[in-house]
C-alpha cells in the first residue's frame, strides 16, 4: 500500500504557570490501525480488572459511571502494571521548563496558547522526522496522521492553528525571515492530518497518554534537570524534546 496511517495520542501534565516548574506533553504512537486496536483491547482489559477498587461503591450495587484511572490517582503497583504495558509501544514527550519561558509569554493567556501550539507542533514534527529516520514511515509515500489530543480550551494568538501549521511545515516547509533559515518539506507524498480533541474518560489511547505525561513530569520534578539521570529514568520514552529549546535537546 502507498498510504501509511499513524496514530499520535497526546495528553498534558502540569500547566505553563509561574506556580509550576514543569509542564509536559506526553503520548503514545501507533503505526497502524491493527496495532492501535490491539493496544486498546489489552489496555481496556487491564483497566477493567482495576477500576472497581477505585470506586467507593460495592461492585454488585454499582450503577454509576466508573472513575477514570489517571496517573494522579493510581496506586503504585497498578501504575507500574499499566506502564509495563504502555512501554511496549512507541512513546513521545515534550518537557517545558517554565523557569526559562519569557515572562511576557507566561503572563499572557493568548501568548501561552501560542506557545502551547508551537510546543505541540514541534513535538509532532520532530517525532515524524525520527520515525522517518528509523525507517518506520516512508517520507515518499502518502501519510495519514490521526492526532488525538485531550480536550483543551487554550486560546492561541498564532497565525496558524495546530493542523494548518503542521501541514505547512511537514508538506511545504517554512521560511524564517527573522533568522534567514529555510526548513525543507518533510513529507514528499500527500499528507492528511485528522485532528480530534477527545474526552479522556472515553478514549483509552488518551488515557495512556496521560500516564506517559504524568510519568515524565514526575520524573523531572524528582530529579530536576540533571540530564544524565533524566535520560536514564526516561529510557522508555522513544522521542522527546525540551523547550524552550537548548542545544542537543532534540533526541
Amino acid at each position: 500500500m502507498n498510504t501509511q496511517t499513524i496514530y499520535i495520542n497526546i495528553d498534558d501534565s502540569g500547566k505553563i504557570s509561574l506556580k509550576e516548574d514543569i509542564a509536559v506533553y506526553g503520548g503514545v504512537i501507533f503505526l497502524s490501525k491493527s496495532e492501535k486496536d490491539k493496544f486498546i483491547t489489552q489496555y481496556r482489559s487491564i483497566i477493567d480488572s482495576l477500576k472497581c477498587k477505585y470506586c467507593a461503591l460495592n461492585k454488585d450495587n454499582c450503577f454509576n459511571k466508573c472513575p477514570e484511572l489517571k496517573h494522579s490517582n493510581l496506586k503504585k503497583n497498578d501504575l507500574r502494571r499499566l506502564h509495563n504495558y504502555v512501554k511496549k509501544y512507541l512513546t513521545l514527550a515534550c518537557i517545558i521548563n517554565n523557569k526559562k519561558i519569557y515572562f511576557r509569554i507566561i503572563n499572557d493567556k493568548a501568548s501561552k496558547g501560542r506557545f502551547l501550539d508551537y510546543s505541540l507542533r514541534r513535538l509532532i514534527k520532530e517525532t515524524i522526522i525520527r520515525l522517518i529516520k528509523d525507517n518506520l514511515i516512508d517520507c515518499k509515500k502518502d501519510l495519514n496522521v490521526i492526532l488525538n489530543i485531550d480536550e483543551q480550551t487554550t486560546k492561541s494568538n498564532g497565525y496558524y492553528n495546530l493542523k494548518e501549521g503542521l501541514i505547512e511545515e511537514l508538506k511545504y516547509g517554512i521560511v524564517n525571515y527573522d533568522y534567514g533559515a529555510i526548513y525543507k518539506p518533510i513529507i514528499k507524498g500527500n499528507l492528511n492530518i485528522n485532528l480530534k480533541y477527545q474526552k479522556s474518560n472515553k478514549c483509552y489511547t488518551v488515557q495512556a497518554a496521560d500516564l506517559v505525561a504524568g510519568y515524565v513530569r514526575k520524573t523531572n520534578l524528582i530529579y530536576g534537570m540533571n540530564m544524565n539521570i533524566l535520560l536514564d529514568k526516561m529510557n522508555y520514552i522513544n522521542y522527546y524534546i525540551f523547550l524552550p529549546e537548548r542545544k542537543k535537546d532534540i533526541q
